[in-house]
């Protein structure tokens, strides 16, 4: 039989791979997804949202499902007389010497997560094992197929595509999948990454830890101290406390689920002696509460570690997500920086399937997204260590949470402007600087509210100042004459999109003619501060420029 042919074949179906066959669905790329185990996972985990990632949501119509999906563990008045979703809660991490000592818990981190000015979302609390079937669904409404309980066994590349051997697990049958691309979505250990030889750097393992999903009454306990996680260095059972899905604050959420983690040896102990009642017997003592009543739901062991792949891409082979990058959990950015994988990558391989885009723009996702995975994993480790061992050293090299999860700025051939020295600037600028993110202002389109960030969704947008009408033109030739669609916007006090408070042209820094170009994924591609005189010349070369079509467009 002659293989299935498609034109991207995903291996993984974690929240990685099922977000880059969302974002490849929503571009109409036609895409395939193989994963291991039988469904989506049953481990609550991976459950902080950046306002970045809620932003990519938002854009294939999820941001709503989330937030109703979420976690609901605020009473309906209590929900209502905070005027936020249950699962927009304020994030507080604390250092205690056990429950008992909440009195002297040091605050570690609580940064603000008010970022009305930076984005038209915010950061929310959905767990892993919520927000895969929202992905998964919404994947398959758009035409992806997903096949769980089904693996890759082989592949094989040449100059035109990828030649794939699926095994379905539950009838042993193989079968050929012949595709343009794969990306390998395959975690930590990634068989495709160690197959290609991709070496890594970092810090590498860690150490080995038993998460334990566990119900206790605490409210008494706690006494309404607010805390997502309390570190407790307490010299006979050091571990961490957390609430399984959402930051805690307690008076407010369900107190009888939290999630305790801990470290150990397996050279000494072996992950399966750590029985339910074991489990529970270092809770007590590390909390200091030694009759607390605890039912143990589920104890997990895996392998914290610090790693970054030195490449991204191989030939038409794309790693993203742990496969790529993987770090401690401190900062919640490891999932976020997978779906951020997958967003950049589709856009792009959609563009070079279309044949609008040449090759090298698909080298563009690894001169972008592996500066930023490097970054976030530091940052991560930063956190991980500062939180156990605070310094001013290690307190000078973080970043604030949401310069990571919105501030970062791309140097790459698909960015038509000066090189940044560092992914992760020092101060937010998001002033419509190529390289950023496009500013976040609210406009008015027929009486609508829109944001700047949700107009580049589904393509290349052009956003004028209210003399712009030559960018116009401009735009028509360019979707005419090289059938690169590019939607042009005028912002001002008139025309298509209304400014009310007339802070675009301040904040962007354009004269009344100037411009940006912003990417599909809202990057900021190119600005000029005034049109020139050849203003659909100049649009023509930029675009011709980022989309590496003098480099031809073979697929």
């Amino acid at each position: 039989m002659p293989p299935e042919e498609v034109s991207v074949l995903i291996v993984g179906g974690g929240l990685t791979g099922l977000s880059t066959a969302l974002f490849l669905s929503q571009h109409g790329v036609d895409c395939r997804l193989v994963e291991k185990h039988r469904g989506t996972t049953v481990l609550t985990r991976a459950s902080g949202i950046s306002s970045r990632t809620m932003e990519l949501l938002r854009h294939v119509g999820l941001e709503q499902t989330v937030v109703e999906r979420g976690p609901k563990l605020i009473e309906g008045a209590r929900w209502r007389e905070l005027g936020q979703p249950a699962n927009q809660i304020p994030w507080v991490v604390i250092r205690a010497n056990g429950l008992h000592d909440l009195e002297n818990a040091v605050t570690v981190e609580e940064p603000s997560l008010d970022v009305g000015h930076l984005s038209p979302t915010r950061p929310y609390w959905c767990g892993q094992d919520r927000l895969e079937p929202i992905l998964r669904d919404e994947a398959v409404r758009r035409g992806a197929r997903i096949d769980f309980n089904t693996r890759m066994e082989t592949f094989a590349q040449d100059a035109d595509g990828v030649t794939a051997t699926i095994v379905d697990q539950d009838t042993g049958a193989r079968s050929a999948v012949r595709a343009r691309y794969l990306i390998a979505a395959d975690g930590v250990r990634s068989p495709v990454r160690e197959s290609l030889g991709i070496p890594r750097t970092g810090h590498g393992a860690i150490g080995y830890a038993m998460s334990v999903l566990f119900e206790a009454d605490l409210k008494e306990t706690v006494k309404g101290r607010r805390f997502v996680i309390c570190y407790l260095p307490n010299p006979a059972e050091p571990g961490v406390l957390q609430l399984p899905e959402a930051p805690a604050v307690l008076q407010l959420f369900d107190e009888e689920r939290w999630i305790f983690g801990f470290f150990y040896d397996p050279r000494e102990t072996a992950a399966e002696e750590f029985t339910g009642e074991r489990c529970a017997q270092i809770i007590r003592t590390a909390l200091g509460i030694p009759d607390l009543g605890i039912e143990v739901r589920m104890a997990r062991p895996w392998e914290m570690s610090h790693n970054s792949a030195r490449s991204y891409r191989r030939d038409r082979v794309f790693l993203a997500g742990d496969a790529a990058h993987v770090h401690p959990p401190a900062g919640a950015f490891g999932a976020n920086g997978g779906i951020q994988d997958a967003h950049n990558l589709s856009w792009k391989l959609a563009a070079v399937l279309r044949e609008t885009a040449g090759d090298a723009l698909l080298d563009t996702y690894e001169q972008e997204r592996l500066p930023i995975g490097a970054a976030v994993a530091e940052q991560a480790w930063l956190r991980h260590t500062w939180r156990l061992n605070d310094s001013d050293e290690l307190r000078r090299a973080l970043r604030e949470s949401t310069l990571v999860a919105t501030g970062y700025r791309y140097t790459s051939d698909a960015i038509a402007g000066p090189a940044h020295p560092e992914p992760i600037p020092t101060e937010h600028d998001l002033t419509g600087k190529p390289g950023y993110r496009v500013p976040h202002l609210w406009l008015e389109h027929a009486g609508t509210r829109v944001s700047t960030v949700d107009l580049s969704a589904d393509g290349f947008v052009l956003l004028t100042g209210p003399a712009g009408i030559e960018w116009q033109m401009a735009a028509d030739k360019a979707a005419q004459d090289a059938g690169i669609p590019v939607r042009c916007h005028t912002v001002g006090a008139k025309g298509q999109l209304i400014d009310p408070d007339g802070a675009f042209l301040s904040t962007t820094g354009l004269t009344e003619s100037g411009a940006l170009l912003v990417r599909p994924d809202g990057f900021v591609a190119w600005r000029a501060e005034s049109a020139p005189k050849d203003a659909s010349g100049a649009l023509r070369a930029v675009l011709d420029r980022i989309l590496a079509r003098s480099t031809g467009t073979e697929s």
